[in-house]
């Protein structure tokens, strides 16, 4: 017996030195051992059975969907002997704080095979995950302007045209550039170029929809991509955008304008087709005066 015991003091002696959160629940799934580290991650324990699970609150972090109470990894361990590794969840601490983690479960089987319970290991990703993606982000976006960057325009059109295709739907792209932005720079500076982007994108994206795709295309030049907005619509878009933009007051300089091109997705376009035709619009509206809007 008193080399039973010792076993098991050097078992919970590991458990509670281990990096991860380690919890071993009944056959109901009542948690009847939680790790010092488990407990910091969820900020405390519920010692609830199977018909209580509703009560932990996590998120797949792939969809963002909410995970019903017989979708933990616990409750599949328990209800159907489910093995689950390293599933990708946010969880709602009981604190109220949110932690990105991975959670697996297995479960426990005695000598005759029946399910006795279920282990679950629990390791905290948050800071890595969050680091992840705010380098994603980085890689995604445009340093100035917070808009996506050309990489990304290749990505998001191709989207576009896959769903264009698949449900008959139009989808627009509208090209600009502000006109006579290098006389800008030279007359007023870089610094005052920048701000006149910045500006002009914050009051631009406030006037679009969240499908909508910004992209800085290069230096002063801009895409929107516009999933399901025909030309006509592309067109009425472009105008207000470009009043818009000339009606801005900036410190230094008034009556900035911007030129614009607007077409849609053709049968046999591809990407670089639709760019080339997008970019010839933008050049004719440049030809033409500037300050207007040029479609086809």
């Amino acid at each position: 017996m008193s080399g039973l015991m010792d076993r098991v003091d050097v078992l919970q002696k590991v458990l509670c030195v281990l990096p991860v959160g380690v919890w071993i629940t009944d056959d109901q799934g009542v948690i009847r051992y939680g790790n010092r580290v488990g407990q910091e991650i969820w900020q405390g324990a519920r010692y609830v059975g199977m018909d209580q699970f509703h009560e932990y609150k996590g998120w797949w972090l792939s969809t963002g969907e909410l995970i019903r109470a017989e979708e933990w990894a616990a409750a599949r361990a328990l209800s159907r002997g489910e093995t689950s590794i390293d599933e990708e969840i946010e969880i709602e601490c009981f604190d109220g704080t949110r932690k990105i983690i991975l959670n697996s479960a297995m479960p426990i089987r005695g000598e005759d095979g029946r399910i006795e319970g279920a282990i679950i290991v629990n390791i905290d990703i948050t800071r890595r995950k969050r680091m992840e993606m705010r380098l994603r982000e980085i890689s995604e976006h445009d340093y100035l302007t917070n808009t996506y960057n050309r990489r990304q325009m290749y990505r998001l059109l191709s989207v576009e045209f896959d769903r264009s295709k698949r449900y008959g739907t139009p989808v627009s792209v509208m090209m600009f550039d502000v006109d006579n932005f290098k006389a800008i720079n030279d007359t007023y500076g870089h610094i005052a170029g920048d701000t006149i982007l910045t500006r002009m994108v914050d009051v631009i994206r406030a006037h679009l929809r969240s499908s909508d795709h910004f992209i800085r295309f290069g230096g002063e030049e801009f895409v929107v991509i516009l999933p399901g907005i025909d030309v006509p619509e592309g067109v009425q878009l472009a105008e207000r955008m470009r009043r818009l933009v000339k009606s801005i007051d900036f410190d230094f300089t008034s009556g900035v304008t911007c030129s614009f091109g607007v077409c849609g997705r053709h049968e046999d376009d591809d990407i670089d087709a639709l760019i080339r035709r997008v970019d010839r619009l933008l050049y004719r509206a440049k030809d033409g005066g500037r300050d207007r809007v040029v479609a086809g």
